[in-house]
């Protein structure tokens, strides 16, 4: 009897964790699709999981406990996984790097109600950064946040809504997400805009593909321009409708094949289920072959409720996945 016992538990923790990755046809572990182990940033934390799914690290900010999220200093937007086994992370008034023990290396802060949002490791060593007041990307150095050096990027909106994901190209401009003006612009090191890239809403982040087009991000879906900035393909909310509600694209990861692994951030969703899925894969033909389900979030991953309709809200951002050289 004992021995039949201990069968049916091992079968229940088989199925649960089943139920967690495997919601039908096109979902399962990371592995599954050859996205091995990834860095999840989402507002309330940042995570490694490795390529079965696990969580092996987690770093946290204290809870909102009732404050409202625009406000919030430690809200997070943007974070990287360094080849040294430190985290950079950006958030509402901060750009920070912590160690894997989750001690500060070192940060810079803006004062006041002025935003940061985004961070971007440079390959000379600096650290990318917007600064809503300002309004300019600085180049900080990255042990101690001096200013280096200072692009201006003007934009309109408040100190909340000027800026959104910043992101660099390989020819060493800037890709900038203006948020209140729904378009995003290249920008030179001189803060020369280079071209601007309109969006129907709410822009998140763009960046630059392997054949030299950029994609971008946001509450429309994934728009791509060529460089003449002509719209060449789109996915939208109505292409991923009988799939799954695409709530705001954000993180977009350009996978072998031409596939895209994408974010799909659940910000101010309003019905529940809606946020169902977390991540997907899609193609060139808009096929989507791998879905993370918000159910593989269970034992490991907060959120946050949303005050406004009692939902609860994992708020992903961006994902990075972790070369072997990241530990």
């Amino acid at each position: 009897m004992r021995n039949i016992v201990v069968l049916l538990i091992s079968a229940l923790a088989i199925l649960g964790t089943r139920t967690a990755w495997s919601e039908g046809a096109g979902f399962g572990k990371p592995d599954q699709e050859g996205i091995g182990r990834f860095l999840l940033v989402a507002s309330e934390g940042l995570y490694i999981v490795e390529s079965d799914g696990r969580c092996s690290w987690s770093f946290t900010v204290p809870p909102l406990d009732g404050q409202s999220p625009g406000e919030f200093d430690h809200l997070i937007y943007d974070g990287w996984a360094l080849t040294n086994g430190n985290i950079l992370y950006g958030t509402h008034r901060y750009v920070r790097e912590i160690n894997r023990q989750k001690q500060t290396v070192w940060e810079y802060r803006v004062k006041g109600k002025n935003k940061v949002k985004t961070c971007l490791p440079l390959p000379n060593g600096r650290v990318a950064v917007l600064n809503s007041q300002e309004q300019a990307i600085l180049e900080l150095e990255s042990a101690t946040g001096r200013v280096l050096h200072r692009i201006p990027v003007p934009a309109e909106g408040t100190l909340h809504t000027r800026y959104n994901l910043l992101r660099r190209t390989p020819e060493g401009n800037y890709l900038v997400a203006l948020r209140a003006e729904e378009r995003f612009v290249e920008v030179d090191s001189a803060g020369k805009v280079l071209r601007s890239l309109p969006v129907p809403s709410l822009p998140a982040l763009a960046q630059t593909l392997s054949d030299g087009t950029t994609l971008c991000s946001g509450r429309f879906g994934l728009i791509r321009f060529d460089a003449n900035g002509t719209k060449t393909w789109t996915f939208t909310p109505e292409d991923a409708a009988p799939h799954f509600p695409l709530l705001i694209a954000v993180g977009i990861v350009e996978l072998s094949g031409g596939r895209l692994l994408v974010v799909n951030s659940d910000w101010h969703y309003q019905k529940p289920g809606e946020n169902r899925v977390q991540l997907f894969i899609t193609d060139a033909s808009k096929n989507i072959s791998w879905t993370l389900p918000v159910t593989a979030f269970e034992g490991w991953k907060r959120g946050e409720i949303e005050p406004k309709t009692g939902l609860l809200e994992h708020r992903a951002g961006v994902v990075q996945l972790l070369s072997p050289d990241i530990p």
